[in-house]
């Protein structure tokens, strides 16, 4: 499968090459002290980078997250998050974001977050997790698209993935992880999903994972008219009641 996401290259635009060495994020002075990551510039494919969508899924998940409750404000008071899973991490920022915030309020023994990508990938987002020193409550780790999953990501509580849709070659892989993350009734994660619009055919995704979940878009975030105007957005996926498939 590495050879289905070699192409991504093609279709969309590639960011400057000075996408290179390491940058510290605070999106917006919401982390503190800020995420360091490390870009390659490209050279372990477009995941080497940092894009918008995955900007987005941090200052969200950062913004809903007060009172020391990762996503305190919009998850019911007897809910408690405390495993992630984040699909297609590329540099694994998203991960990170969220392993950094659970470190800062003191609840990183009880949260614990895997960043996947293709293998080829792995090297870098370690390298990511060692600069922030969260290896304690962080693994990366090869997850392949389709592929049946490994027993330890069929029971995770929130599933992340910024800007995974991009490859039409890809979608039916994509489908098919998320469905074998919700096929238990009686735990169902929250999907938080980003997306960047490029091409027209990237709606067929969406269209394809219809006929088993709900897509929602997500509105309540300051940002968000900022982020319209870089056609990207923001859902939440659920599960319709389950079907085997």
């Amino acid at each position: 499968m590495d050879s289905i996401f070699g192409s991504f290259g093609n279709l969309v635009a590639e960011r400057p090459i000075e996408h290179l060495g390491c940058q510290d994020l605070s999106f917006g002075g919401l982390l503190q002290p800020p995420l360091k990551v490390v870009e390659d510039g490209g050279a372990s494919g477009c995941g080497g980078k940092i894009w918008v969508a995955g900007e987005l899924l941090c200052e969200y998940i950062l913004e809903k997250s007060p009172n020391n409750e990762l996503l305190g404000s919009i998850i019911s008071p007897d809910c408690h998050i405390s495993r992630v899973l984040e699909l297609g991490s590329g540099t694994g920022v998203v991960g990170l974001c969220v392993s950094l915030l659970a470190q800062q309020h003191n609840l990183s023994t009880d949260t614990h977050v895997s960043i996947t990508d293709i293998g080829g990938l792995v090297p870098l987002m370690q390298r990511n997790i060692d600069a922030n020193k969260v290896s304690g409550n962080t693994n990366a780790t090869e997850l392949m698209w389709g592929e049946p999953l490994a027993k330890e990501y069929r029971d995770v509580d929130l599933v992340l993935a910024a800007d995974c849709v991009y490859l039409e070659a890809a979608f039916p892989l994509l489908e098919r992880t998320l469905l074998e993350l919700t096929n238990q009734e009686d735990n169902q994660p929250m999907i938080l999903m980003t997306y960047r619009r490029r091409r027209k055919a990237d709606w067929k995704f969406f269209k394809r994972i219809k006929h088993n979940f709900d897509v929602i878009e997500v509105t309540d975030f300051s940002r968000r008219s900022q982020y319209l105007k870089n056609r990207t957005h923001l859902l939440k996926l659920v599960r319709r009641t389950h079907t085997t498939k």
